[in-house]
C-alpha cells in the first residue's frame, strides 16, 4: 500500500472517529448568487452570466459535513436585431461534503466536493414564435472553497465560489453568498 493511500485512510479515519466523539448539527443556508454558465440555445453555444438561488443543508461536524443543495436560474436576453428572445431556465441538486477549517473563533475557510444534477429548458421566441429545447438531465463534478465568518455560534455568512465541469469539459464558475442557520450541539 502506498503512502498516500495510508495517509488517506488515515485522515478519513480520523474524521470518522470525531464526526462519532462529536455531535453532528444541522445547518441550514438560504443561498443568492452569480453564476456565469453555459447556455447552447440559440446557437452557437454561448457563456451567459445570471442569477441563481436556492438553499443548502449540511449535516456533520465542522470538519466534516455532508451537503445537499437546490438551485435555480433563470436568464433572459433579447436579440432586438434578430427580433429574438431567449429565456433559459435550469433546476439542479448538489449531493457532497464540505469540510471547515477554523481561522479563528469567528473566521474559517470551508473546501467542498461532490456531484451535481441539473435539468432545464430554454424557450426562443424568433419574430413571436416560441421554440422550447428541452436541457437533458446532467450530472456533473463540483468543486469549490468559500469563507465563513459567524456572528455567534447559530448564524453566519458565507462566501463561496464553486466549479462545475460542463458538456464541453469547461467549468462554469458560481460564486454565492448565503446565511447559515445552526441547528444543534455547537
Amino acid at each position: 500500500m502506498t503512502s498516500i493511500k495510508q495517509f488517506l485512510i488515515l485522515v478519513l479515519a480520523l474524521f470518522l472517529y470525531e464526526a462519532h466523539a462529536a455531535e453532528s448539527r444541522l445547518t441550514f443556508e438560504p443561498l443568492y448568487g452569480v453564476e456565469t454558465t453555459l447556455v447552447r440555445y440559440p446557437e452557437p453555444a454561448r457563456y451567459v452570466t445570471r442569477a441563481t438561488y436556492g438553499a443548502r443543508v449540511l449535516y456533520g461536524i465542522t470538519a466534516f459535513s455532508g451537503e445537499a443543495e437546490y438551485t435555480q436560474a433563470m436568464s433572459r436576453k433579447d436579440y432586438p436585431a434578430d427580433d429574438q428572445k431567449v429565456e433559459d431556465s435550469i433546476q439542479r441538486l448538489s449531493l457532497g461534503f464540505r469540510s471547515t477549517l477554523p481561522m479563528g473563533k469567528f473566521i474559517g475557510v470551508y473546501f467542498r466536493a461532490g456531484g451535481r444534477a441539473s435539468q432545464g429548458e430554454t424557450k426562443v421566441t424568433t419574430a413571436g414564435v416560441s421554440e422550447t429545447h428541452d436541457n437533458p438531465l446532467r450530472v456533473d463534478p463540483y468543486a469549490g472553497a468559500g469563507l465563513q465568518l459567524a456572528f455567534s455560534s447559530l448564524l453566519g455568512l458565507n462566501a463561496g465560489a464553486t466549479m462545475i465541469r460542463n458538456a464541453e469539459n469547461e467549468y462554469d464558475v458560481q460564486y454565492t453568498l448565503g446565511l447559515s442557520a445552526r441547528f444543534g450541539n455547537m
